[in-house]
């Protein structure tokens, strides 16, 4: 495994990496809401902050790691098999992962998914590449809401088409004999993380794999645009729920009364949108895990912020060397995410998206919070200092290294 400080490792993606993780371990445990004595809800530090920005920077982290990987192969055949195997075996690993019980949305069938998508675009020049990213990021989600809009009418309405056309739970192994139509479906258009609007994510992502990262001017700019598109995104949002006649429209469609909306759309806790997408007021959301075109602008923007902030930290030597427990996480963070599904699964939470301010379970969330990141963590600090790679990132670079010796 090459060290983080070794020559051309951009040690500023591996620390992304680890926040990404680490911020999806946050929303899957920690509350997202708070209510106070007279019922009004806000955000927690996590709802706030990390729902759907977390998931979009692994995404987007996904497409950068996939130019470098594949950005000096002079054979696109071998290269598309490599990748491949990597997806097939991120997609058996997130079947699998379904089957644990851990009520996480589970993301790994999707990744594989996005992986096979990804592969045919390694050959398109920069310029080309940046183009369709910047497209697919803003038409997907405007298509998306215009398909299901259709597809609702053809399925007898936006509640049957919720209810029939989507699985509800992370894909499992049993789904693929037993309902692939709808499997599939789910993947591509309905689940957790529609690979319609979520493949946006890794071309922006292999985007910026082509600039010069190693400059600053890089991590400016995407910490300046980025920054941008997220605070414009969601002040709009913000904006057009203070509209009663458009928050009336909301709640009806999603059955959440006005006065909760602002704090349920800014973390998408307890708020279910599906039956008011394609209308067009959803146009208007920016609710985390929406698929609404703000939602995927302003996640997009932060993923890119988060990059370049990281980008322009670790150019200084001794930040680099104080961000090394979070680098060293960043590069097991395969590993790093299965092992807090599983531990999920073994050690449930038990309390809901949101808890009145000072009860007790707020402490039991901390506690379970901070035990998670600090097993994360120590396996990525360990795998470090022993000098290997981390178990699954290990078996998807034997996997790559087979389709390469089969080529030969």
């Amino acid at each position: 495994m090459r060290p983080l400080d070794a020559p051309g490792r951009i040690t500023g993606l591996d620390t992304a990496r680890a926040v990404a993780i680490l911020g999806m371990i946050a929303t899957h445990i920690f509350p997202l809401l708070q209510s106070k004595s007279d019922g009004t809800l806000s955000p927690t530090w996590v709802g706030a902050t990390l729902t759907g920005v977390s998931s979009a920077l692994f995404v987007v982290l996904a497409g950068v790691g996939l130019s470098l990987l594949t950005k000096n192969t002079t054979d696109v055949f071998t290269a598309r098999i490599q990748l491949s195997l990597r997806a097939l075996i991120l997609i058996l690993i997130g079947l699998l992962l379904g089957h644990v019980g851990s009520n996480v949305a589970i993301i790994l069938v999707h990744y594989g998914v996005l992986f096979f998508l990804a592969m045919w675009c390694i050959q398109l020049s920069t310029r080309a590449l940046t183009a369709l990213a910047v497209s697919w990021v803003v038409l997907a989600p405007i298509l998306h809401g215009v398909m299901t809009r259709f597809m609702q009418l053809q399925a007898g309405g936006s509640t049957a088409y919720a209810e029939n056309w989507r699985l509800w739970t992370s894909p499992t192994l049993w789904d693929v004999f037993q309902q692939p139509g709808l499997l599939l479906w789910d993947i591509l258009f309905t689940g957790y993380y529609p690979v319609i609007s979520f493949f946006g994510y890794v071309l922006l992502g292999m985007a910026i794999g082509r600039t010069k990262m190693y400059k600053w001017s890089t991590g400016v700019g995407l910490l300046g645009l980025g920054t941008i598109s997220y605070l414009a995104c969601r002040g709009i949002a913000a904006w057009l729920l203070l509209n009663p006649a458009f928050t009336t429209r909301i709640a009806h469609a999603t059955g959440v009364p006005t006065g909760q909306l602002p704090a349920m759309s800014a973390t998408g806790a307890s708020i279910n949108t599906d039956l008011a997408m394609g209308a067009p007021q959803w146009y208007g959301l920016a609710v985390p895990h929406s698929g609404a075109p703000l939602d995927i602008y302003s996640t997009a923007g932060a993923a890119m912020a988060v990059i370049g902030i990281f980008l322009l930290m670790t150019q200084v030597g001794l930040v680099r060397k104080l961000l090394f427990p979070l680098s060293a996480t960043g590069m097991v963070a395969l590993t790093a995410y299965v092992v807090h599904v599983i531990v999920t699964g073994l050690w449930p939470t038990d309390w809901s998206q949101a808890l009145h301010v000072g009860d007790p379970l707020f402490v039991d969330a901390w506690i379970m919070l901070i035990v998670h990141w600090i097993i994360v963590i120590t396996i990525g600090v360990v795998v470090y200092l022993v000098g290997i790679r981390g178990p699954l990132e290990s078996l998807l670079r034997k996997v790559s290294a087979v389709g390469s010796a089969t080529k030969r």
